[in-house]
């Protein structure tokens, strides 16, 4: 197939051109008509007969070694035109000089997106390219550091074209024509832009497409009609046309862990530079360090925000930036003046997104604002829903997705999660401030938190435990949240309820000290609460304090319970509150006290059918029988707590009672049952997660080793629990520590206290987990 009509119209323009004639100058000195000229210009003509040919020849004052070329081309006879001819393609058209802005400072991180740039324009099935993005996450100064890597690979031309001074739709391809060069038509259409380019091959760059979406489709038909045309479009949404290969620019890598090198990751290599700049008298020492990894962490490695932070450097501390940083929008501002207006100021940047969206967008944009940590669908549906609208929120919520105001953070769970910027939020919560819909969206937030944390409180004990265990700590910012506002703002009740329901949660995960401080605050202001509400966080507070040794406190808050009880005989708010004052007579070494609360908690439990309480109250009193050297009926109280929770589920408690078997066995001197036992109860602890587990299995553990004497691997044992039981801030039971006290002594006099000390502190530098692989490696 000839290829004269790709190239016979945008070469015959630039002819025209390059001799200062209009269509009507060149149709009068050819003997044509204008008609003709613009319908071979256009490409509504493929070829002309001989002797136009030589008329337009003739017009345009061709060379003599020009005009076979050209008249065989016109003529449509193109494997007439030798290779080397200058008219055998339109590759030699003429365009301006390709500008591409050259930011003054360099491009930190973005291997990764560069990497994908640059395979994708060597591919030429790949023609369309939109990076995608919040506002100030970087994608302008990705494109055009990838256009400015890609010359090599157009060979006519990489052109950089800025979409943000306009507001029409219908304005993308005048604007884009005249970078080009093509003026000779005020409004062109695509079909003539397409002649214009011809078969050239160029990369253009449309920057800041986000508000003229509509004109998708007209760059879909340009695209459709130059194969040699490649386009990189930046936009806070995808165009949504065939082809369009989607980017998503995401915000820069974060450390991990502990940072001593700050220029190895690219959020904190982006803020030391800017912030050198800014202040060249910037020094780092480990504190410095450390306040450039929270800043980072707290902009959420976004880059514009970093930026605008560092800029602050200059009349800021870095102490003083990241306390400032609790109003984010406020200190993220006042940004180079050789920026566009909408980039010099965080609230800016997402106005310019909040901006474009339909009122329903923005309404679930406000309500989503409540959200901690991420949110699932069903959350956002009762949240929004407050609002008394029967709206799709998929489809909203999927539309906040599309224009990169929301994440898309899971889709491995059961339920996708959803997320948002942090800075993008506090533009959210503003905007959901200014229009009075905080106490509705708040309220509604939770009332959904409490009726999913009361719904895991009773799962909590079952087989899918671990299930709600992780959809619980998947969820804590929003349970801190809901607990913030009920025990702040008047939803009082609401806050004492949910406390008293995700205790267990806290104690599994090791945040007593969180847990304490949201049932005093709970406690504190809700006074006139229901008495099922109150009593329940009573005994869950007296709980977190009994695992923090703090038995002052457990005689407060237990003292509390039997007088709200104590008209409540044979309730479970009094078994609660017989159970506090057992655990306390035990903590006090008076094991035959304990006994009869004990019992009669078992007899109001027996009294309502088996439940996981039941288990538990059978549980404590086989505890206080094998202090009080009771060991028959603690051993079989012990397995009829473990046949309870095995018809229940919950492995945490199924081991707990192998490990308290194992204390048993130890006391009756039978130390490799009691070996056996512990070990697999650090197998089973390790594999939950359950820190507290994991203490108690190898505190267990080095009571045996005492027992066999084994005293300085005893000591270290001892040394990497006491590492654990810090790192989630919990104390040794009171009960636990009478079972292990006296092996512990044995073992502290044994090797002496200097050796003893010398053993335990290097238990206590030990790598937990690893040494615990290490243990059960061994067997």
């Amino acid at each position: 197939m000839s290829t004269a009509p790709a190239a016979l119209g945008p070469l015959t323009r630039r002819l025209r051109e390059a001799t200062g004639l209009t269509q009507e100058e060149l149709a009068e000195r050819a003997g044509i008509s204008v008609r003709t000229v613009s319908d071979i210009e256009r490409g509504l003509r493929r070829s002309v007969y001989p002797d136009t040919a030589q008329r337009l020849a003739d017009a345009l004052a061709l060379e003599e070694e020009e005009r076979p070329d050209f008249v065989a081309l016109a003529r449509g006879r193109m494997d007439k035109v030798p290779i080397e001819s200058p008219f055998r393609s339109s590759r030699d058209i003429h365009f301006p000089t390709a500008s591409i802005p050259l930011p003054p400072t360099r491009l930190i991180g973005r291997e990764r997106e560069m990497g994908i740039l640059i395979t994708a324009f060597a591919d030429p099935t790949i023609r369309l390219l939109t990076l995608t993005g919040p506002g100030g996450i970087g994608k302008t100064r990705v494109a055009a550091e990838a256009a400015t890597r890609a010359q090599a690979a157009f060979r006519d031309g990489v052109f950089f074209v800025s979409l943000a001074s306009i507001d029409e739709p219908a304005d993308v391809m005048p604007l884009l024509a005249r970078a080009l060069g093509f003026v000779t038509i005020e409004s062109p259409s695509t079909t003539e832009i397409a002649e214009h380019l011809g078969d050239a091959r160029i990369l253009i760059v449309l920057d800041t497409f986000e508000h003229l979406l509509e004109a998708g489709v007209s760059t879909g038909e340009l695209l459709s009609k130059c194969d040699g045309l490649t386009l990189l479009v930046t936009s806070r949404a995808a165009l949504h046309i065939r082809g369009e290969h989607v980017i998503p620019i995401p915000p820069l890598d974060l450390p991990s862990g502990e940072v001593t090198d700050l220029p190895s990751v690219a959020s904190t290599a982006l803020f030391l530079e800017r912030a050198r700049a800014a202040n060249a008298a910037l020094r780092l020492d480990e504190r410095a360090t450390n306040l450039v990894v929270d800043i980072c962490r707290r902009l959420n490695g976004l880059p514009l925000a970093i930026e605008l932070a560092a800029s602050r450097i200059q009349h800021l501390s870095l102490a003083g930036l990241r306390d400032q940083l609790e109003s984010r929008l406020s200190v993220l501002s006042r940004g180079p003046a050789d920026l566009p207006r909408r980039q010099r100021a965080m609230r800016d940047t997402i106005a310019w997104s909040y901006e474009l969206l339909d009122p329903t967008e923005q309404s679930l944009f406000r309500a989503i604002s409540v959200f901690a940590g991420g949110w699932t669908l069903d959350a956002v549906e009762q949240v929004w829903g407050a609002a008394g609208s029967d709206r799709d929120a998929l489809a909203t919520l999927s539309a906040l997705v599309d224009k990169s105001l929301v994440v898309l953070a899971d889709v491995d769970g059961a339920d996708p999660r959803y997320a948002i910027l942090d800075v993008i939020g506090d533009y959210a919560a503003e905007q959901r401030e200014d229009r009075d819909e905080t106490a509705l969206f708040r309220g509604a937030h939770a009332l959904y938190f409490l009726s999913l944390a009361e719904r895991a409180e009773v799962e909590l004990g079952g087989s899918s435990q671990e299930t709600w265990y992780r959809r619980l700590l998947l969820e804590h910012d929003n349970l801190r949240n809901a607990l913030r506002w009920t025990t702040s703002l008047g939803q009082s009740e609401v806050g004492l309820r949910l406390a008293g329901a995700v205790w267990q949660f806290w104690r599994a995960e090791g945040l007593f000290a969180e847990g304490r401080a949201w049932f005093e605050r709970s406690l504190e202001t809700a006074p006139d609460a229901r008495a099922e509400y109150r009593a329940k966080a009573l005994w869950g507070a007296a709980w977190l304090a009994f695992h923090q040794d703090d038995l002052r406190v457990v005689h407060y808050y237990s003292e509390q319970l039997l007088e709200l009880t104590a008209e409540e005989d044979s309730t479970l708010m009094r078994r609660n509150g017989l159970t506090i004052e057992a655990m306390l007579d035990i903590a006090e070494g008076d094991f035959e006290a304990a006994l009869s609360p004990l019992r009669r908690s078992v007899e109001i439990c027996d009294g309502l059918g088996p439940s996981w309480l039941l288990a538990t109250s059978k549980l404590n009193l086989a505890l206080a029988s094998m202090h009080a050297h009771h060991f028959q009926d603690s051993s079989r109280l012990l397995a009829e707590a473990h046949d309870l929770y095995l018809e229940f589920g919950d492995q945490r408690f199924i081991t707990r009672v192998d490990v308290y078997r194992a204390h048993l066995a130890l006391l009756e001197k039978d130390k490799t049952q009691a070996r056996k036992l512990f070990s697999e109860g650090l197998r089973r602890f390790s594999t939950l997660g359950d820190q507290a587990g994991i203490a108690e299995s190898l505190e267990g553990l080095a009571s045996v080793e005492a027992a066999d004497v084994r005293m300085e691997a005893a000591a270290l044992l001892w040394g990497a629990a006491t590492r654990v039981r810090e790192s989630s801030t919990s104390k040794t039971l009171p009960f636990e520590r009478a079972l292990i006290d006296r092996w512990l002594d044995v073992a502290r006099s044994s090797l002496g206290e200097d050796e003893w000390d010398s053993t335990l502190a290097k238990g206590r530098r030990l790598d937990v987990g690893d040494f615990v692989a290490r243990l059960l490696a061994a067997g």
